[in-house]
């Protein structure tokens, strides 16, 4: 039998079938790889991130070892977190400063800082007066001669105040005032008035303490 060649429109017949199959293959292909795609992100999504861990270091522990030790147990992404705080609870006299005094309770008030001078009960410190009374009407000598003079617009008569380096620091009332005792002055009573010269001018933090309740005069 003899064989013949294909005509040009045989020949085009045959090359748009193969490019049929051709294209029908690269489809086929590409359902293929869209029906996979999802089963990819199934897995990637599902899974989530990876588990945070959270450290906190214990008291007197190292950190290093803190996270090495956190790794082993539980492997993942680290979280660092502040080790707690705890409270910290001071000494009772630390939390309520407060004593008695001729029995009356006297509790913290303020503290200031004041420039504090000195005066004796004599007629060289307190002319026009004898130096025997205070302005409060109490003696000089009330509380062992221990007492101060303030401005009372500041610290009011009866009140009580630390001075440092005065009666070793102890609580004294205030019971006196004077005319150049204003503002944020003190005035500390010594025995002599050489003592007065000597103590000169300080300025002190004072510690103030109010009555808990009112003192009747």
């Amino acid at each position: 039998m003899r064989s013949r060649s294909l005509n040009p429109g045989e020949n085009w017949e045959l090359f748009t079938l193969l490019g049929i199959f051709v294209v029908a293959g690269l489809v086929l292909t590409s359902f293929w790889r869209i029906g996979a795609m999802p089963k990819l992100w199934a897995n990637t999504s599902d899974a989530g991130p990876a588990p945070m861990l959270a450290i906190t270091p214990q008291v007197g522990q190292n950190l290093t070892s803190a996270i090495s030790a956190a790794q082993t147990a539980e492997p993942g992404a680290i979280v660092l977190q502040p080790a707690p705080i705890k409270p910290v609870i001071q000494p009772a006299a630390q939390q309520t400063d407060s004593f008695m005094y001729n029995g009356h309770k006297f509790v913290y008030w303020e503290t200031l800082t004041l420039r504090v001078t000195s005066y004796a009960p004599d007629a060289v410190c307190c002319w026009p007066y004898n130096g025997t009374t205070t302005a409060s009407g109490r003696s000089v000598k009330t509380n062992g001669g221990h007492l101060v003079a303030a401005d009372t617009r500041l610290i009011p008569f009866n009140y009580m105040v630390r001075v440092p380096g005065y009666d070793n620091s102890k609580p004294v009332p205030v019971l006196d005032r004077g005319e150049a005792i204003q503002g944020y002055r003190l005035d500390v009573l010594l025995p002599t008035f050489s003592q007065a010269q000597y103590w000169g001018v300080k300025t002190l933090s004072v510690r103030i303490y109010r009555p808990a309740e009112p003192i009747d005069d």
